[in-house]
């Protein structure tokens, strides 16, 4: 099985056979459903989500269980199509240049950098180590200085 959710062909199968049973009976008929298809011709497995669906069409011709897994298949096929167009035209695509979201995730409680490299690319523009000669420099001028660019008045200064 492929990691696609049941489409509703299939749902709608699964529930035809397993309706009124008990929970530990209608698990043992779904896994044996899911490891083998039964005798009858109506009863396929879908072209998407691997799934075993009854077939109701009149020709008996159906691949897919339902729209959304008819979508799914047409959207697989144009992407293989449009594949083997730049393949044949001889492009080659460009790889898509990453973004903080892709090795960011943010939205979590903790949250972390998907690799220690993307981490330094971004974080040292912004995180510029200094010597502790040069902190120390920063805060005399500062206890000078203040927060503007005039030097602070001392009482001593005051008094003459």
């Amino acid at each position: 099985m492929n990691n696609v959710e049941p489409g509703a062909g299939a749902v709608e199968f699964a529930t035809e056979l397993v309706t009124g049973m008990p929970r530990e009976k209608a698990a043992l008929v779904l896994k044996k459903l899911l490891a083998s298809l039964p005798d009858d011709k109506r009863v396929k497995s879908c072209g998407y989500c691997q799934y075993p669906f009854r077939d109701d069409s009149l020709r008996n011709r159906k691949q897919t269980c339902c729209q959304q897994c008819k979508t799914g298949v047409k959207t697989m096929q144009r992407r293989q199509q449009r594949a083997d167009k730049l393949l044949l035209a001889g492009i080659v695509p460009k790889k898509k240049k990453a973004k903080l979201a892709d090795n960011y995730a943010s939205g979590l409680e903790y949250p972390f950098w998907s690799s220690e490299y993307a981490m330094l690319q971004l974080s040292w523009k912004y995180e510029c180590p200094l010597d502790i000669e040069k902190i120390d420099f920063i805060h005399g001028q500062r206890l000078i200085y203040g927060e503007g660019n005039r030097k602070k008045r001392t009482q001593e200064e005051d008094d003459a």
